[in-house]
C-alpha cells in the first residue's frame, strides 16, 4: 500500500486529480454557503428580535430623560 501511493504521488495525473479535487470541494464549498439553513434563519431572527428590543429600550429610555428634563 505505501508503494501504491508514493507511486501515485509522483505521477502527473495524481497531481491534477488533487487540484481538481480541491477545487471540486471549493466550489462545493461555497455553494453550500449561500444557501442558509433553519438554523441560520433562526438565528437572524433572534438578531432582529434583539435589535428591535434594543431600540425599544433606548426609546424608553430616551423618553424617561426627556420627561425627568422637563420636570427638573
Amino acid at each position: 500500500m505505501k508503494k501504491l501511493l508514493e507511486n501515485l504521488k509522483s505521477t502527473q495525473t495524481s497531481k491534477l486529480l488533487v487540484v481538481f479535487f480541491l477545487l471540486s470541494t471549493t466550489v462545493f464549498a461555497m455553494s453550500a454557503c449561500e444557501q442558509k439553513g433553519p438554523a441560520e434563519k433562526a438565528g437572524e431572527q433572534i438578531d432582529q428580535s434583539m435589535d428591535s428590543a434594543k431600540d425599544s429600550y433606548n426609546e424608553g429610555v430616551e423618553e424617561v430623560k426627556d420627561e425627568i428634563d422637563d420636570h427638573s
